[in-house]
């Protein structure tokens, strides 16, 4: 080959490389920049909100004896809670006996967290205007007779208008027009009470009247006395 054709493609290809070269070196330098670009990155702290806490108070109540305890809770709460909070209490009535009087506690929990109310059981207090028990009359009256709507005319005690509007007395069960012994009820302050009814036939009475005029028609008796005559006696004609 000719030497002047060697040393050109000697030259060319020695310039490739140097191409070559020259363009990695500019390629590497820009993948170098790149990398040394500094990215600016803000991270915003999330704000947590505190929960409020939350203000419960209960009530102290007063209830008579054998009341039922309400099984609502917001029935013993004496402050207003949202319906979140409401959902998460839990009521102990445990200990309060409603059959004797007395004071008890009783407890709401909210979060591991106590509260407590007191629950005052007393005894019933007696109205002057009310009977304990009341005791029934044994009645008697002739066939035909109208039965009476007093109820006092068939309680021994004695009734108050305010006692009477509490009863209910009940003669369905009796017969005015057949003769025979029946029962009455009345009833009062939850409780039914039996009582009995007699009626008899109408008897005729006599008079015993000693004012009473004399029949003028009427012939009265003979109250002449006569005495036979005696052996001694002398027969006139």
């Amino acid at each position: 080959m000719n030497k002047h054709i060697r040393i050109i493609i000697i030259s060319a290809l020695t310039l490739l490389g140097v191409l070559c070269i020259t363009s990695g070196i500019m390629y590497s330098s820009l993948q170098e920049s790149n990398i040394e670009e500094k990215v600016l990155v803000v991270v915003e702290q999330k704000q947590i909100s505190k929960e409020k806490e939350v203000d419960i108070k209960l009530k102290n109540f007063t209830i008579e004896v054998n009341t039922p305890l309400s099984v609502k809770i917001i029935d013993y709460l004496d402050s207003a809670v949202n319906d979140e909070v409401l959902a998460r209490l839990k009521l102990d009535t445990s200990t309060v006996n409603v059959t004797e009087p007395g004071t008890y506690n009783y407890t709401i929990t909210y979060k591991k967290k106590k509260y407590n109310g007191i629950i005052i059981v007393k005894a019933k207090e007696t109205n002057p205007n009310t009977l304990q028990s009341i005791t029934l009359k044994s009645v008697n009256i002739n066939i035909g007779t109208a039965l009476s709507t007093d109820i006092s005319n068939y309680v021994i005690e004695p009734l108050t208008d305010e006692i009477k509007s509490t009863m209910f007395l009940d003669l369905s069960n009796v017969n005015v027009n057949k003769a025979g012994s029946y029962q009455y009820t009345i009833k009062y302050n939850n409780s039914i009470y039996t009582g009995t009814i007699t009626i008899t036939e109408t008897q005729p009475t006599l008079s015993t009247s000693i004012n009473e005029t004399p029949d003028q028609n009427q012939q009265e008796p003979d109250n002449t006395i006569i005495t036979p005559p005696t052996e001694n006696q002398t027969q006139i004609n």
